[in-house]
């Protein structure tokens, strides 16, 4: 086999190889992130804790105090945990 010859095999086998590198790597994954269905969802967000409606405002409350929602965070553990794990499903 010559030299020529030889240099002709190899850029075909780089090529080939190349060429199943993008199909594995990018398109493959790329095709599949298309397939999969949305995780969105559209429905209406509840947001009542345990039966009980969150209020809305009325009136001009205090400015954000830090220690008082700390201690209000403290005082129902639960309802807290509730409230975060809803503003996270909201984020996804």
């Amino acid at each position: 086999m010559s030299h020529d010859a030889l240099l002709l095999l190899l850029r075909w086998l780089f090529a080939i190889l190349a060429v199943i590198a993008v199909a594995v790597f990018i398109v493959r994954p790329l095709l599949s992130m298309l397939r999969r269905k949305p995780d969105i969802d559209f429905s209406v967000p509840d947001y009542t804790m345990e039966g009980e409606e969150l209020e809305i405002p009325t009136e001009k409350e205090e400015e954000f105090n830090r220690n008082t929602a700390i201690q209000q965070a403290r005082a129902d553990p639960q309802a807290t945990a509730m409230m975060v794990q809803r503003w996270l499903k909201q984020k996804k």
